[in-house]
């Protein structure tokens, strides 16, 4: 695995003004992610941790502090240059799926090829193909989201997310509109696909038994990181991995 840290925070604050005035949602947070690890954020709703995943993958800009992604500062990129380091390295998986109603399963994993361009239709939708195939999709490759279910539309999102062979993934609560054996097997295929694709995982949840698959746990309690106890992580380690995810606020 590689040393090299793929996420890099420092400081991170995040503030917004509404009618009462400045409220903040985000308070000083540190975190490094190492490349090849998995980290589940988890906190209460609204302690700001979907927020926190969206700075990290550059989908907001910060109010103070700084995010490394990749290599690449992110503080002060305007949103054209964010979006180019997203495309072809970052993956996106979201509770309500995202997919593309006027387009077929197919058509919706090979979206994201199409859009970064470089590859052949043909080439596309054979990888589309494959990975469909993987996630036990094969026989709905021409089916439209309307006629899936939500454990396939999801399964759908996982396989547009792992087609591009994205360096990080970011999953934000990704079994959340899914019934419990659904979300239990969704969860099993987005880890598999992780481990074959050796991504980087990071994702928001509420559920401990899915935060505890990973590698660490970081707590967000009102905008501030808090420190973890030790955690058992299934598959990887005993213990909380201290030299996966640098302990921070």
């Amino acid at each position: 695995m590689n040393s090299d840290p793929v996420i890099e925070v420092r400081g991170l604050s995040k503030r917004v003004t509404d009618a009462t005035g400045e409220l903040t949602i985000l308070d000083g947070i540190d975190l490094t992610v190492e490349a090849g690890s998995s980290v589940a954020i988890v906190g209460a709703s609204g302690s700001g941790k979907s927020t926190l995943l969206g700075l990290l993958a550059g989908l907001d800009s910060a109010s103070a502090g700084s995010v490394r992604l990749l290599g690449n500062e992110l503080t002060g990129m305007a949103e054209d240059q964010r979006a180019a380091l997203r495309n072809g390295s970052v993956g996106f998986v979201f509770q309500s799926f995202q997919l593309m109603p006027h387009l077929n399963a197919l058509e919706n994993v090979a979206l994201p090829l199409e859009l970064q361009g470089g590859i052949a239709t043909r080439e596309a939708f054979a990888r589309s193909r494959a990975l469909l195939e993987r996630v036990g999709l094969a026989e709905r490759t021409s089916h439209y989201p309307k006629l899936l279910s939500g454990g396939e539309q999801q399964r759908v999102a996982l396989a547009r997310a792992f087609v591009t062979r994205p360096a990080v993934l970011f999953a934000d609560e990704p079994t959340g509109s899914l019934d419990a054996a659904t979300g239990h097997a969704v969860i099993d295929l987005m880890f598999e696909l992780n481990r074959a694709n050796g991504a980087t995982l990071v994702l928001v949840t509420h559920d401990i038994d899915l935060a505890q698959r990973c590698d660490a746990i970081v707590t967000i309690e009102a905008g501030r990181r808090v420190p973890n106890a030790p955690h058992s992580v299934h598959g990887a380690a005993s213990s909380y991995d201290a030299s996966k995810v640098e302990a921070g606020r």
